[in-house]
């Protein structure tokens, strides 16, 4: 059932608020497949984190200030959730996931669309919004951001 969220003034998004039973299938599939993915990400990352914030973001750039650190690399990603190309994202999935029905599962929910006034509207990019399994599948798009950060020779900030 979608709700419409607000943003900024003027523009609203659609959310994908799940019903209880697939609220319970994508909150055992995060449960499971977070720490997977979470053993990949780096510390320096500040993404949509269960433990974390913005405060522990400004946090580390004051400490990497103070201890006379060349650079800190910031970037807000506008519009990310609903963005998210599904192509791009499996295949950043199936680096760590083998198992093919969960690899449906995660497809199925991607493709899943939104309903309108009684009109199923297929979704061909982004996650679903409002979902528990989102933020991880966000997380898991935005790690390539760190990889190309650190493929193109800047370290991360662990390893200083």
């Amino acid at each position: 059932m979608p709700t419409v969220k607000a943003g900024r003034p003027g523009e609203s998004r659609l959310l994908s608020v799940p019903i209880v039973a697939d609220r319970v299938v994508m909150t055992a599939a995060k449960l499971v497949l977070e720490p997977v993915f979470e053993a990949q990400f780096t510390e320096a990352s500040y993404r949509f984190l269960p433990k974390g914030s913005a405060i522990d973001a400004c946090e580390a750039v004051r400490v990497a200030a103070n201890q006379r650190r060349g650079w800190v690399f910031e970037a807000d990603v506008r519009g990310c959730f609903g963005t998210i190309d599904h192509d791009a994202l499996m295949a950043q999935v199936a680096r760590r996931v083998v198992d093919r029905p969960v690899l449906k599962l995660i497809r199925a929910w991607l493709r899943r669309g939104v309903l309108e006034g009684g009109v199923a509207s297929p979704t061909g990019a982004g996650t679903p919004q409002g979902s528990p399994i989102s933020p991880l599948l966000a997380n898991i798009a935005l790690h390539v951001l760190d990889e190309a950060w650190h493929d193109e020779g800047y370290p991360c900030w662990e390893c200083w």
